[in-house]
């Protein structure tokens, strides 16, 4: 087997609106919502972008066109937003339309035909990675060693455990570890461990062929689980950065403050308007 030297293809599943954003996302889309200077989709894809990624592939319903339509026509961009083009005129984008809503299982098989048997990223857009290196690529480097699916994984508190997709593993070597199973949501009572499933993922073929044998409600943590059972391995890996969410209105305002801190276009002004008002 050809080692593969470089991740071709990156895909964003764009969700319907979901109620926890509200009333944010009631007429603009969650992934057009502002992140300190731009909007949280452009955070999603520069990730991939800086793990030198060849071609996005939005999967979306029809209402989420307008968040492919924030980078289609590049080259019509004024003057003012020639930083914009230069950044992703090389990408090339795309998009698969989806019906219905289905869990994220079924959603990531409708990309089969695309990938075209090689090992795709997928990376959904309610989380934001930080660090010095992307968490794409930080997965993708795993994957070239071991050439077996890769998760991201994050270490959360006893309080997340319930909302999380938490994972059982065998540690390896640092941050790198042998996933023994997936919990959906259990309870802090139900398992020890404090390692969770982060929205970054590196697959393979193999995540199809263990799909079609599945319903429509299945996510791609049953799929995974389905390759862990029939003695294939998966890893994970505890990227090295911090993860920041936007799932509902207070973590999406927490993220958002501190994305608008990190730029010194704002954090200045900021700074100087408390200091005048406290």
């Amino acid at each position: 087997m050809t080692m593969i030297k470089k991740l071709k293809k990156v895909v964003i599943p764009i969700t319907e609106a979901s109620e926890s954003l509200f009333p944010f996302s009631r007429s603009v889309p969650r992934e057009l919502l502002p992140v300190g200077d731009y909007p949280l989709i452009q955070h999603i894809v520069d990730e991939a972008v800086e793990s030198d990624a060849d071609e996005i592939v939005f999967v979306l319903p029809s209402s989420g066109k307008v968040v492919v339509n924030h980078f289609k026509d590049i080259d019509k961009v004024s003057d003012k937003e020639k930083g914009f083009k230069d950044r992703y005129s090389p990408i090339s984008f795309s998009y698969l339309l989806q019906k219905k809503k289905t869990e994220s299982g079924y959603t990531i098989s409708k990309t089969e035909k695309k990938m075209e048997g090689e090992p795709f990223a997928v990376s959904f857009p309610d989380t934001i990675f930080y660090g010095k290196k992307p968490g794409i690529d930080q997965l993708f480097s795993a994957y070239r060693t071991s050439e077996k699916p890769v998760v991201a994984l994050k270490e959360v508190d006893d309080k997340e455990v319930a909302s999380s997709l938490i994972v059982e593993t065998e540690k390896i070597a640092n941050r790198l570890y042998k996933i023994r199973k997936i919990h959906n949501c259990p309870s802090p009572e139900e398992t020890s461990s404090r390692l969770a499933l982060a929205g970054r993922y590196i697959l393979t073929s193999l995540v199809f062929d263990h799909l079609k044998k599945m319903r429509e409600d299945a996510k791609i943590a049953d799929a995974l689980n389905s390759i862990i059972s029939s003695g294939k391995i998966v890893y994970g890996n505890q990227l090295d950065g911090s993860w920041f969410s936007c799932n509902d209105v207070p973590s999406y305002l927490k993220t958002n403050a501190f994305f608008m801190a990190e730029n010194s276009y704002f954090s200045n002004d900021l700074k100087k308007y408390f200091k005048e008002i406290l």
